[in-house]
């Protein structure tokens, strides 16, 4: 009997206010069926405000404690232990996109601030969240009662250094909230959580947003849950709607297949981010 489980809440992206978007995640997180275990649930990046103008981040981050607070009932409500997407965090004078994590009581017992910030041209568009957000400086690992998780945050995705050193870390899952572009997401979604999680023999989550927010920013979807072995597991639908998906995690799985094809030395060292 395995005692884990991770559920992906996906959902529409959308300019919503803050206590609507609690709302709504407060009724995908009703739906999960009953498990006595631990549960890992997780939120897509931009879960709130998903926007091509940043003034709707900077009233956003104006909100940084509020959404705290109003995260820690979430998780104390269903007893979770909740990866919260991202929220604009303010910090002396400069923003990060950061994921905050809590545990069944409500306690903030983890904080990762996005290191790679995204800068593309999708579509004719250009991306650059340097220009409003700073990026940051380490990776983040907490543990969840046996299960060490590790976090990155969407384009960390296309980096494989920093799923490594979550490996060295001791994640046995790693989970990326995301928000990743419909014509990146074609081409790059599937094969890049699938890798990190064929290199890195740990589970991946791939958390999305999907659809299109009203000024355009189109978002691909498909969240996902990876198995050590790079199966997909599970998986949204394809379409612009609020989702739930859930999988129990077999630690002993990941054990099989470290011991069976062994990929790095023990006391390995790895190499700090900076």
């Amino acid at each position: 009997m395995n005692d884990y489980r991770i559920a992906v809440v996906e959902l529409p992206a959308s300019k919503r206010n803050l206590d609507d978007a609690v709302i709504q995640v407060d009724r995908c997180l009703g739906s999960l069926t009953s498990f006595s275990g631990a549960t890992l649930a997780v939120l897509p990046e931009n879960f709130v405000c998903c926007s091509r103008n940043d003034a709707d981040y900077e009233v956003l981050a104006g909100q940084w404690q509020k959404a705290v607070n109003a995260l820690a009932c979430l998780a104390r409500r269903h007893g979770v232990y909740l990866v919260a997407g991202t929220l604009p965090e303010p910090d002396d004078g400069k923003r990060y996109i950061t994921t905050t994590v809590f545990d069944p009581t409500g306690n903030l017992i983890a904080k990762y601030r996005k290191i790679h910030l995204f800068r593309a041209v999708v579509n004719g568009c250009s991306y650059d969240e340097g220009q409003f957000y700073s990026h940051g400086l380490e990776t983040a690992v907490f543990n969840m009662v046996g299960v060490r998780v590790g976090l990155a945050i969407c384009f960390d995705l296309r980096f494989p250094n920093v799923f490594s050193e979550l490996r060295a870390k001791g994640a046995d899952v790693i989970v990326v909230p995301a928000a990743f572009t419909e014509k990146t997401g074609q081409k790059h979604w599937h094969v890049l959580l699938r890798a990190r999680a064929v290199e890195n023999q740990v589970y991946v989550v791939g958390a999305g947003l999907n659809g299109s927010s009203p000024d355009g920013y189109e978002c691909y979807g498909h969240s996902l849950i990876v198995d050590p072995d790079g199966k997909v597991v599970t998986e949204t639908l394809e379409k612009n709607d609020f989702q739930v998906i859930e999988h129990k995690i077999d630690l002993e799985l990941k054990e099989k297949i470290r011991s069976s094809m062994p990929l790095t030395a023990k006391n390995e060292e790895y190499v700090e981010l900076k």
